[in-house]
């Protein structure tokens, strides 16, 4: 059976389903549930990723997360990883604990966030386990409802989207009232029927890499000359040993573009400016909060769109493995911030 590519969109929004394997349960005890969501902090905290809403089952852990510069996959494989060996651990036995395939849709939070978050916060009652949310003690329902409070959830880009301050807690319970329809758990799970994976309208779609595909296609020259002559800034500059400021931020524009329209990976595109992969991710991370206007698909007009390639492989086999492999590489060469 072929499965769709993993498409990473930095600073994406995610629905993500991992579920268990049916040898055993990912919970049977209330420390394991503390265990889970200490790796999920340690993992929060190592990727930059938010997380929005979630809710953890025996069978199941549903997550609404908000990655930033680590892709989905490698930041889905940490967690599982670290969470996976602290139970072996505990247990002295070996064994998997989920399936190797998680689910996950990308979805505008714009328009579809506090839909992800109602879905969640409902599983417990569309899966017979709860009469109500408010019964189910692992979620963050708990956190949206003020019963509890959960530091790590974010809570406040849905809180937004259901009114001014003084009126969201009502329009919460508003919200969690009914549960989802048959439509909006379709949506969630699956996305929009016409691009599978994805929740959201055509500039998402466009971003995930669902657009007809185009004969002609950048290289990273190209977008290294258009960005230079926006910014101001020569070829020959950007592609020196030169630290300055400026130069920096035109390489961080490059790679971030060059990496998100499929043009080249990032350690591709580190190599052809002359630079170290893992300096480059944190370059870009650094002026992403900045000067964030420039890291947008528009920032650039005169850019073509989208190449069809821009996807995540971290999922498939010996990806994981190699990227490890050349970032470890990379890391001893000689180079700066800037």
């Amino acid at each position: 059976m072929s499965y769709r590519r993993r498409i990473h969109v930095p600073g994406g929004t995610y629905h993500v389903v991992q579920r268990g394997t049916k040898q055993r349960p990912i919970f049977s005890q209330p420390e394991d549930y503390e265990l889970f969501e200490s790796v999920l902090q340690a993992a929060l905290r190592s990727t930059g990723a938010r997380v929005h809403a979630y809710c953890w089952t025996t069978e199941a852990v549903y997550l609404c997360v908000q990655i930033d510069e680590i892709s989905l996959g490698h930041f889905m494989q940490w967690l599982k990883s670290r969470y996976a060996r602290g139970i072996q651990r505990r247990l002295g036995e070996r064994g998997h604990l989920f399936q190797v395939r998680y689910d996950a849709v990308i979805v505008d939070p714009k328009a579809y966030l506090t839909n992800v978050v109602h879905y969640i916060h409902y599983v417990p009652v569309l899966k017979g386990l709860a009469a109500t949310p408010d019964e189910f003690p692992y979620s963050s329902h708990h956190a949206y409802s003020n019963a509890r409070e959960i530091p790590w959830v974010h809570c406040g880009a849905a809180r937004r989207m259901l009114g001014k301050r003084e009126e969201q807690a009502q329009a919460y319970q508003t919200l969690m009232a009914e549960p989802p329809t048959p439509q909006v758990i379709s949506l969630v799970e699956r996305g929009m029927p016409k691009t599978p994976g994805i929740l959201g309208g055509p500039e998402l779609a466009e971003l995930a890499g669902h657009r007809p595909k185009r004969a002609a296609r950048m290289t990273s020259d190209q977008i290294t000359r258009h960005v230079c002559r926006m910014l101001d800034v020569s070829r020959e500059d950007v592609l020196s040993k030169s630290r300055l400021r400026k130069l920096a931020l035109a390489r961080a524009v490059i790679a971030w573009h060059a990496t998100v329209r499929g043009i080249a990976t990032l350690a591709e595109i580190s190599r052809y400016l002359g630079r170290v992969s893992s300096t480059l991710s944190k370059t870009i991370t650094s002026y992403r909060k900045r000067q964030p206007d420039l890291f947008k698909l528009d920032a650039f007009t005169h850019l073509l769109p989208l190449t069809p390639s821009g996807y995540d492989m971290s999922d498939d086999e010996d990806f994981g493995d190699a990227a490890q492999h050349a970032a470890h590489a990379g890391s001893h060469d000689q180079d700066a911030m800037y």
